[in-house]
């Protein structure tokens, strides 16, 4: 994981920066946000800490800064403004120019955050964060949107995930990534991207490194999907072949990160339209979701039928 520091929050939401622009390279290094009322208060338990969390000023810090005196508003905030907080953010109802010339001293960035409420600022910067310290993971696979779904394609080395890949572009589903797929865990949901080195990249066996954005433009990519399926393709004589469930009752899940993932086993073999299968497997996915299930179709017809 990259080196995630202050002014990579800054750019990232257009701060104004009050003071404390010589510790602007500073790092981030705990998720979350904290509203410091209890060290306002005098009361720290965490002051020998050296990670800790970027601070947040507002309205009701300002309400209890103004019944204290000049000298005791010093004294808490040279408590709080030691070199292990990576940053403070002011909304615009906090205004105490005495916190700028201490967090000067202590070269600890200030910022404001304007036109923007705390519940909002608080909601984007801790989105933000979520791309920086959420788990992460490495896939040898090739991800693509199929009618908006996220479809993990998953098999040994040489099965033909790029080639399936690329008739399903031409099907006009979107690109996410092949070869090595970096997978991500934010609210208990998976979400995959190409690793940066291979970004609109794709290797096809006979033709090479091919840039999909130069063959087929940009209309055919996407950054990042939710992953909602998995579908693992292998070969006719392979072992897992005689396990597979031809009724497909119910999905059988692997668990990614911690999180639970349905997948299906594809097998591939000559003259297979496989392209054609996975669209089939997003569009039963979908009417699964959705609580229609074609066995009880079946069933339902039979029982009539047997009548």
């Amino acid at each position: 994981m990259t080196k995630f520091i202050v002014k990579d929050i800054v750019d990232k939401f257009g701060y104004d920066v009050l003071a404390g622009k010589d510790g602007i390279n500073r790092a981030v290094k705990i998720y979350g946000i904290n509203r410091p009322g209890l060290e306002l208060a005098g009361f720290d338990f965490e002051k020998n800490n050296i990670n800790r969390r970027v601070i947040l000023l507002s309205n009701k810090e300002q309400l209890f800064v103004n019944t204290l005196s000049e000298k005791v508003k010093k004294e808490r905030y040279e408590y709080i403004l030691n070199e292990n907080i990576p940053m403070i953010i002011l909304t615009e109802k906090f205004t105490d120019k005495i916190l700028l010339e201490i967090a000067e001293k202590h070269s600890c960035p200030v910022v404001r955050a304007s036109n923007i409420t705390t519940s909002r600022l608080y909601q984007l910067v801790l989105e933000f964060f979520d791309e920086h310290f959420a788990p992460a993971t490495e896939e040898h696979a090739s991800l693509i949107n199929v009618f908006g779904k996220g479809i993990l394609l998953r098999g040994k080395s040489g099965i033909g995930k790029s080639e399936m890949t690329l008739e399903l572009i031409k099907k006009n589903h979107l690109f996410v990534g092949d070869d090595r797929i970096i997978i991500k865990q934010r609210n208990n949901r998976l979400y995959g991207q190409s690793h940066e080195m291979l970004k609109n990249l794709i290797e096809v066996r006979g033709l090479g490194i091919l840039d999909l954005s130069k063959i087929y433009g940009l209309q055919v990519l996407l950054d990042e999907t939710k992953i909602d399926l998995v579908i693992e393709l292998i070969h006719l004589d392979d072992e897992q072949y005689k396990s597979i469930d031809r009724l497909g009752i119910e999905y059988k899940y692997i668990k990614i990160l911690d999180t639970k993932v349905p997948i299906i086993t594809v097998p591939v073999t000559y003259g297979r339209n496989v392209s054609e299968l996975v669209e089939t497997a997003v569009s039963k996915l979908k009417l699964d979701e959705a609580g229609i299930s074609c066995l009880k179709i079946l069933q339902e017809r039979f029982e009539e039928y047997s009548k």
